[in-house]
């Protein structure tokens, strides 16, 4: 047996459930305290298991090592799963996580696990499999609502994406003559360019800071109250999720939660007071010349 199929309907809406399989491991398998998880592409995860001891002694701790392959919020997760003799022996499998949204606000949750080096390692795991799930179903169903909404909630380091700069904050601004522009961020500010579409934009960098110059046609958008077009961009550990929360708290919805080609999932709201925001976190890394865009300068990690 080299593949394992097995479902649960988790109580809890895509969202979380899509949360709990990529940073909430501690919610509902791993000890809490030796996770360490980054949920970007690419990046690696590990956490212990632990196991009662038959005879009343010390739990088992049984490692999990992985890395994660494709990241499609409240959709799919894909990673690398690779655990002990008593799980894949060392051998490098893979797992894919399928989330359903139901009409009832649960979620249809599919497993896929493929790649075993034996068919003992496949059938201990078409045993085992079930029984998580299971007790994964339960272990989320007793999470009180506001501790949910604390975690998720949480800052999280967002993932690397050659196609935008690494700061947190970046603030857009339109300019008419965008060469010009350019010029002048780059002379009287000091900044440096990082990437170019031409005819249309141009991200710079200044110490730990970014902004992007916007090109402009007063024509076709008139300024509003006598200034240029404005939107301040800003990083957060899930879109839509701070999409959600900013239309409860008396935000007007401009553009809807979005994976777009340069990797980045954005929405954009405008706040009580006028100002418009792009709420944005990263899906994959994209080279920047698959859309279009210019790299001019890395940024430093």
């Amino acid at each position: 047996m080299r593949s394992v199929h097995s479902a649960v309907t988790l109580p809890v809406d895509t969202e979380r459930a899509y949360y709990a399989w990529t940073s909430g491991w501690d919610l509902w398998f791993a000890r809490a305290e030796s996770v360490r998880v980054s949920p970007q592409v690419g990046a690696p995860f590990y956490f212990d298991v632990e196991a009662p001891a038959m005879n009343g002694g010390a739990p088992t701790r049984h490692p999990h090592y992985g890395r994660f392959l494709e990241l499609v919020p409240f959709e799919r997760v894909r990673c690398t799963w690779v655990t002990g003799p008593s799980g894949t022996g060392g051998a490098e499998t893979t797992i894919t996580v399928h989330f359903e949204a139901l009409p009832d606000g649960q979620t249809r949750c599919t497993l896929y696990h493929d790649g075993f080096a034996t068919d003992e390692s496949g059938e201990r795991h078409a045993a085992a499999w079930p029984l998580v799930l299971t007790a994964q179903a339960h272990r989320l169903a007793a999470l009180p609502a506001h501790d949910w909404e604390r975690r998720l909630a949480e800052p999280q380091t967002h993932g690397r994406n050659r196609s935008v700069p690494e700061a947190s904050f970046i603030p857009t601004r339109s300019y008419p003559d965008l060469d010009a522009a350019v010029d002048w961020l780059v002379t009287v500010l000091g900044c440096s360019e990082r990437l170019r579409v031409p005819g249309e934009r141009v991200q710079l960098t200044l110490g730990n800071g970014a902004v992007v110059a916007a090109a402009w046609d007063p024509s076709t958008m008139p300024a509003s109250g006598g200034r240029p077009p404005a939107t301040l961009v800003v990083r957060v550990a899930n879109v839509d999720h701070a999409w959600s929360r900013a239309l409860t708290n008396g935000a007007t919805a401009l553009s809807p939660p979005t994976t777009m080609p340069d990797g980045e999932r954005q929405a954009t709201v405008r706040d009580p007071a006028g100002h418009a925001w792009m709420l944005t976190h990263t899906v994959h890394d994209v080279d920047p010349a698959q859309w279009g865009g210019i790299l001019l300068r890395h940024d430093r990690r």
